[in-house]
């Protein structure tokens, strides 16, 4: 990753879900690019960020970058294409 680049990782427990709905549908965002990544090693354990459910090690999940009015990058995990689907329906 270049150095010059803000990144924001989301890592939501499940009783934020709702308040982060609430956040980004304030602020309109658009999709800047959608990838399929596998968690090498990870210090602190990775969730989904629709149903917050764990992303483990060596498991590939789904991953959303966006940009937002401000330019503020962020990086969205979903465990399955269902839980990205609910949050992105056009990248269904």
């Amino acid at each position: 990753m270049n150095a010059q680049n803000t990144q924001e990782y989301r890592s939501q427990q499940s009783a934020d879900i709702a308040n982060a709905d609430r956040a980004r549908s304030a602020t309109p965002e658009s999709v800047e690019s959608q990838s399929i990544r596998i968690v090498i090693s990870s210090i602190e354990t990775r969730h989904c960020d629709h149903c917050g459910a764990s992303i483990d090690e060596n498991v590939r999940y789904r991953n959303v970058t966006t940009r937002d009015s401000a330019g503020t990058v962020s990086e969205y995990a979903f465990c399955g294409v269902d839980c990205k689907t609910a949050r992105f329906p056009r990248l269904g």
